[in-house]
């Protein structure tokens, strides 16, 4: 019988789940939504990945590359409390939009 395991993007052993990742160190940033319902942006490196935690209690984040959130079609990531996901930049985009359906802050960290 074979063992199967999962690695994080390190090359590392890792349980299942985007919270298992590899950060760079000392590249971990707050997301700041101080508005519910109100677009915001962060910059980022074209090609990077990211990860991103929203904590309990600071409700639904919605994440675009390609314009504002409000727009239904731009709503590329959606977050809820508790999640952590992993995001990867596409080539020649620098911007990462955002919105909370609620006042609150993401914990973001680049990934490569």
């Amino acid at each position: 019988m074979a063992d199967t395991y999962i690695s994080d993007n390190g090359g590392n052993r890792a349980a299942p789940g985007a919270i298992n990742c590899d950060p760079v160190p000392a590249s971990g940033l707050e997301l700041d939504a101080a508005g519910a319902g109100t677009d915001y942006t962060q910059a980022v490196v074209a090609g990077a990945r990211y990860a991103i935690t929203i904590p309990i209690d600071d409700g639904t984040w919605l994440f675009s590359i390609t314009g504002v959130t409000s727009t239904a079609a731009n709503r590329e990531w959606i977050a809820c409390e508790g999640d952590t996901i992993d995001i990867k930049i596409p080539s020649g985009k620098t911007t990462l939009y955002f919105e909370s359906d609620t006042i609150g802050v993401a914990h973001m960290r680049r990934l490569n």
